[in-house]
């Protein structure tokens, strides 16, 4: 019952009401510090669809949030969601050219939007649908720089794999 309130409550928005939604969110105040910063992370929005950003940013309040260790995760509760952003990340969107950081990003929102925070779903199917999600934003070169840069493992060449299929399939 409560959910259902809540999305009665929870109006439909305009892409640009959502991305200052997302921008002038208390716990988003550190993607103003940096110039850099807050233009990627504002291309960033503005290249996601607006059902995306209405789903992922108002309707589960996902939250950015920098933080210590490596790239991006996505973290989900029943009330909650947060993308950490670690330092590589972070540090990408303070440069002129953010490299694959908004790829990184995308994937992370992939998780979030396609609600992988079920523990019974396969790890790998998981990093793939997120995958995916990234290279429909526009992402699929970015995405596969980040993968080679990676140590070698099982999982990297899998996820290449899919990523060339995509390529072939939409070219």
């Amino acid at each position: 019952m409560l959910e259902n309130m809540k999305k009665l409550l929870r109006k439909e928005l305009t892409k640009n009401e959502l991305i200052d939604f997302v921008l002038n969110h208390h716990e988003h105040k550190w993607m103003s510090i940096n110039p850099y910063v807050k233009v990627h992370i504002t291309d960033f929005l503005e290249r996601l669809p607006q059902r995306v950003l209405q789903t992922v940013f108002y309707e589960k309040m996902t939250l950015l949030t920098p933080s210590s260790g490596r790239f991006a995760c996505s973290v989900s509760s029943h009330h909650q969601n947060v993308i950490i952003i670690f330092p590589e990340v972070h540090n990408l969107l303070t440069k002129t050219y953010d490299g694959w950081a908004k790829a990184v990003l995308a994937h992370e929102v992939g998780h979030v939007y396609l609600d992988h925070s079920k523990i019974s779903e396969d790890p790998m199917e998981t990093q793939v649908d997120a995958d995916n999600f990234a290279c429909d934003m526009g992402y699929l070169e970015e995405l596969e720089s980040f993968l080679h840069e990676q140590p070698e493992s099982v999982e990297k060449r899998v996820r290449l794999s899919f990523i060339t299929s995509y390529y072939f399939a939409n070219n």
